[in-house]
């Protein structure tokens, strides 16, 4: 092998040597550049992302400062209709006790002047006072006449009005379901009840009550306090009830059935 010839081999396998960490180290450059890019495109995906949740933050602080301030707002006029409410509920409650006094003061007055000689009884029924006989007025059904242990109880509360001028009452007649056959006295129900108080208030004005003391009433069948499909309930139906003026505002009850 020539002299010549060496020397161009040598060369060349120099110029191999020197080309491939060449190759070599372009890849790995590539690559770095690639891997560079990944990253900076994640970097860039979060903060946006980090952006976009300090944003939705800062809006949720915004809108809950403002819902506080709302609510307190409600808070506050809540608490001014409470106080409100405290003071009128005060005022009611003073009022009611009051009410309760005067009413207190009026039964006593009424049981006072209902405390008279016979069965005449005074009794407080669900907050009304509640004027009864041992012998409860009765009536027969259809009919207005009253018996002798009611007259006698109409003529005790004949007395008991004329000591108390200044009491007015309004009896009230009341008759049980039964419809009245033709040919009867009265023609309904309705005129059969205003027949049986004017009958009572025929007997307080016999007795000396000043006429201008009472008032008349008839509400047929339509306020029964029994039960009409008995006999018993039928017999309480068939009533006269006393009550005191609208000044009063309490119940006198005359009686049982009729």
């Amino acid at each position: 092998m020539s002299m010549h010839f060496t020397l161009r081999l040598l060369f060349f396998c120099s110029v191999i040597a020197l080309a491939l960490p060449s190759c070599v180290s372009k890849k790995k450059f590539d690559e770095l550049l690639s891997e560079k890019g990944a990253i900076a495109e994640s970097l860039a995906e979060s903060q946006a992302k980090i952006q976009m949740l300090e944003e939705k933050i800062a809006q949720l602080e915004s809108d809950m400062a403002a819902q506080k301030k709302d609510f307190e707002g409600q808070i506050a006029g809540m608490q001014s209709d409470l106080s409100a409410a405290k003071t009128d509920a005060a005022n009611a409650r003073k009022a009611a006790e009051a009410k309760e006094a005067e009413l207190a003061s009026l039964k006593k007055d009424i049981q006072s002047a209902f405390a008279i000689p016979g069965d005449m009884t005074v009794t407080d029924q669900n907050g009304d006072l509640v004027v009864t006989l041992a012998s409860p007025v009765n009536y027969k059904s259809g009919s207005t006449r009253i018996n002798k242990d009611a007259r006698e109880a109409i003529d005790n509360l004949a007395e008991t009005l004329k000591n108390n001028p200044n009491m007015h009452i309004l009896v009230e007649g009341h008759t049980d379901d039964d419809q009245l056959i033709g040919g009867a006295s009265y023609k309904d129900n309705w005129d059969l009840s205003v027949a049986r108080a004017m009958k009572v208030v025929k007997r307080l004005v016999k007795a000396g009550v000043d006429p201008a003391q009472l008032s008349v009433a008839g509400k047929g069948e339509f306020d029964p306090i029994g039960d009409n499909e008995t006999d018993d309930g039928q017999a309480k139906n068939r009533r006269t009830d006393v009550k005191p003026s609208a000044k009063s505002g309490n119940l006198y009850k005359l009686g049982g059935g009729n």
